[in-house]
């Protein structure tokens, strides 16, 4: 019998908003994605609307949606796509199951740093301006489906072949009752305009609290 991963040793890399983020214990560039016992207890829990406590995956949906979006884009391209993060599969572990992901690196090796950050400290440059607007060039130019764009969500990757460019880490898959997203790319294309816009102007309040004068435009 195969074990569950053993997680509660470490310390996670990083939280978000419902889901812990760990590196996998055996596999240096895997990270794994758990949700978080206080957001399952509070979503999911004695207290929690009924529609979700029937819901068939209930905790784990967005491991399906973001699942779905990857075998989507296969299906669209024949590969994945490089600001995407890429799927390894499911896990079982001891705080449940588990999403496996590769991890996203920068140029120093480390994890890349999101954009969230990378605002806060100051690095967020001309250079990195150009791959923002690349990046959301290619979200619009594919069929995938946003749920969340913000700036915890993107992170500035490096590698050889590439340069540096951005990748969507979380917020993929279709969060609405009705998937209109998935069976109208007009309508698709639409959500992700209005998320761009939103997003930029979340990036104005952000870089003038950091004392930037210029906004980044729409």
């Amino acid at each position: 019998m195969i074990e569950p991963l053993r997680l509660t040793d470490q310390t996670p890399h990083a939280q978000g908003r419902s889901r812990l983020v760990f590196q996998h214990p055996h596999e240096h560039d895997w990270l794994v994605k758990v949700m978080r016992p206080d957001v399952i207890e509070q979503r999911f829990g004695s207290g929690a609307a009924w529609y979700k406590r029937r819901r068939r995956f209930g905790r784990y949906l967005s491991y399906v949606r973001e699942i779905q979006e990857f075998v989507a884009c296969w299906s669209s391209h024949q590969c994945s796509l490089p600001f995407l993060q890429k799927v390894i599969g499911l896990i079982e572990t001891d705080l449940g199951l588990g999403l496996v992901i590769r991890a996203v690196r920068g140029g120093d090796g480390k994890l890349a740093k999101p954009l969230s950050l990378m605002i806060r400290d100051g690095d967020f440059d001309d250079a990195a301006a150009v791959a923002l607007d690349e990046f959301m060039n290619h979200l619009l130019a594919c069929d995938v489906i946003i749920s969340d764009l913000n700036p915890g969500n993107i992170v500035y990757a490096h590698d050889l072949k590439l340069g540096h460019y951005f990748v969507m880490i979380d917020g993929l898959g279709n969060s609405n009752i009705w998937p209109l997203k998935s069976l109208s790319r007009r309508i698709n294309r639409r959500s992700k305009l209005g998320r761009f816009k939103r997003l930029k102007a979340k990036m104005d309040r952000h870089l003038r609290q950091a004392g930037h004068s210029n906004p980044i435009g729409s």
